[in-house]
């Protein structure tokens, strides 16, 4: 049997050489580096994702050292009460056509910062920053604040793509946490004293009721530092892997740009091609048996969302990028009906997922507007980089000049 290490320069070089084999000859098998069993196969991921014998308490050492207690870990009536306190704000038509403006804004000032020029790196100067910025725009905060924001969430996200357990990552993680709670902590009070001070998420979550009750303010930030990481990189990471995918593939690229219906499917593709996020972890309530073998009782799982989303029995040709794949459905991609593993499945499915459609689908559009004959800069194609969240290092393009 062939030893798969994540931490290995092959694997973390090309993951997706691993998952064939995974898939045929190793659906289940146990990393001794990070002491978990691993999945693969499709049908094992959306059901360790969905069956309740797979329970999120791995958020207890996971996300909660930073967070605290956030409806992510949580099960049952619990998670219902609190993702009850979430949802509204996230969802329904009125916020997505408010947001609609606010990305809208955001994008054009970010590609106005591009104008005269014929080069840039796209990642760095657009969708790592875009992506941030439309957090703290629908959080309600001042734009001025980026730059803390920025660096709180780059030490979150090196903590949470540590899968070793650097004890020198989480203490600076836990510095700029406690830098993050201070800050929110006087806004949270004031938008408490305040219920008419508008009508963004964090003054909607300060003034929410359900069942008689508030959030808390550990709750409210704990909240915030979640959409803050997991908001962001999904649509900053994503939106690099299309725009890599694309160039990569300049046929279908050109095909997109005479016909700019296709973005949906450029974007749904993409996500299932190169999904931001790689894996997640469960732990089992008791033993269970999946397609390639026994799991034991309070044992860390590892599901690799990567891998499901190139499982042959699930997709066709799933090692190809086409944007033309008959197998997704661009109207189900982002709901919990998909039949991809990237934004999870089950009573976890990604609560943000039609958001993040909204700011992929604006920005794409933006960007293709302004930076035209877009190519990469050189003939080295970009290196994707990350274990945990999986992107790439940067994406030095050359277009023609806009004013």
């Amino acid at each position: 049997m062939h030893t798969i290490n994540f931490f290995s320069e092959s694997y973390q070089k090309d993951p997706y050489f691993y998952y064939k084999h995974m898939h045929k000859e190793q659906p289940l098998f146990f990393h001794e580096p990070t002491q978990s069993y691993v999945l693969s196969r499709f049908e094992d991921v959306e059901r360790a994702l969905k069956d309740p014998v797979f329970s999120s308490r791995n958020y207890a050492w996971q996300v909660e050292p930073l967070h605290g207690v956030t409806f992510i870990q949580l099960d049952g009536k619990e998670h219902s009460r609190q993702r009850n306190f979430v949802a509204p704000a996230l969802r329904g038509k009125e916020l997505m056509e408010q947001s609609t403006t606010i990305i809208q804004d955001i994008a054009t000032r970010l590609l106005n910062k591009l104008k005269g020029k014929s080069q840039a790196d796209l990642r760095m100067e657009f969708t790592n920053i875009f992506a941030l910025k439309v957090v703290m725009s629908l959080l309600g905060l001042p734009d001025e604040d980026t730059s803390l924001f920025y660096k709180w969430y780059n030490s979150f996200a090196v903590y949470f793509e540590d899968l070793s357990g650097n004890p020198e990552i989480l203490q600076e993680a836990l510095r700029d946490r406690d830098q993050f709670h201070i800050y929110l902590s006087r806004i949270i009070d004031e938008r408490t004293d305040d219920p008419q001070h508008g009508s963004d998420i964090l003054s909607t979550l300060c003034n929410t009721i359900v069942d008689g009750k508030r959030m808390d303010k550990l709750e409210i930030m704990g909240f915030c530092g979640v959409l803050m990481q997991a908001g962001a990189e999904t649509t900053d990471k994503g939106l690099a892997s299309l725009f890599r995918n694309l160039l990569m593939h300049p046929d279908q690229f050109t095909q997109l740009l005479q016909d700019r219906s296709l973005i949906d499917r450029a974007i749904t593709e993409s996500l299932r091609y190169t999904p931001p996020l790689s894996m997640i972890l469960r732990v089992t309530n008791e033993k269970v048996q999946v397609s390639g073998g026994e799991i034991p009782a309070n044992a860390t799982v590892t599901c690799l969302l990567a891998a499901a989303n190139r499982d042959e029995t699930q997709f066709k040709d799933p090692d190809k990028f086409n944007i033309f794949r008959e197998e997704l459905d661009t109207k189900t991609t982002f709901t919990a009906a998909r039949n991809m593993a990237t934004f999870g499945f089950g009573r976890h499915f990604c609560i943000g997922a039609q958001l993040a459609k909204l700011e992929m689908q604006v920005a794409v559009e933006a960007i293709l507007n302004d930076l035209q004959d877009m190519q990469f800069a050189t003939d080295d194609i970009p290196t994707e980089i990350g274990l945990f969240t999986r992107y790439p290092e940067n994406l030095k393009i050359k277009f023609k000049p806009f004013e």
